[in-house]
């Protein structure tokens, strides 16, 4: 009879002997964690509060993760996802401090995009969400938006010398942005405020 074929020394493993007297599961584990132990699976909640830098109760708490484009934390509701759509940090907080955020809108009293702090959040219509960006100035547009690197003075230059013929990606590097921004603004799908340049006229002979 052939030898008796050599498992890994885990209770209740059942899996072939590979190295250092364990499978090739529990040998990475153990070179991983210190331990054979399977990793303990985070609830919804402490994977939440894993990414928030929670500081006083009245303070802003941060999100540590992923932002979007206007500020605000993302993540993915399912830990099993690496793509689809993204829940906002800030909802899902108030969410899990009780309160019910289903059709209606999450507003931030210290008008902080990455807080999370629930003693800073409150639900509200879309015309109380609308007012509340109106009375704090996030309705600015062009230059007077902290994020924007442009002026207003720089659009109508971007758009006669890409009109003449230069890349964008070269525009972009120039002005210190992004090309899709060089593209919002030759496209004419962003800073609509900005008038055109006039054609300037030839002097008389």
């Amino acid at each position: 009879m052939g030898a008796a074929k050599r498992l890994c020394f885990v209770l209740d493993c059942g899996k072939p002997l590979r190295r250092n007297g364990m499978c090739d599961t529990h040998d990475q584990r153990m070179k991983r964690t210190g331990t054979t132990d399977a990793p303990k699976r985070m609830t919804f909640a402490e994977r939440f509060w894993s990414k928030v830098d929670r500081r006083g109760p009245d303070e802003c708490w941060l999100w540590t993760a992923a932002l979007n484009e206007h500020g605000y934390g993302v993540m993915r509701p399912d830990t099993n996802r690496r793509n689809g759509p993204t829940v906002k940090a800030h909802r899902v907080s108030l969410q899990l401090a009780g309160v019910e955020i289903e059709g209606v809108y999450v507003l931030h009293a210290c008008d902080n995009p990455p807080c999370v702090n629930p003693r800073h959040l409150s639900t509200g219509t879309a015309a109380e969400n609308s007012a509340d960006m109106v009375n704090k100035g996030r309705n600015a547009r062009g230059s007077r938006r902290h994020t924007h690197k442009l002026t207003e003075a720089q659009i109508p230059e971007i758009r006669a010398r890409a009109a003449a013929g230069e890349l964008q990606k070269v525009l972009a590097a120039e002005y210190g942005v992004s090309r899709p921004t060089i593209s919002h603004v030759v496209n004419r799908r962003g800073w609509l405020h900005v008038p055109e340049d006039p054609t300037p006229q030839r002097a008389s002979a």
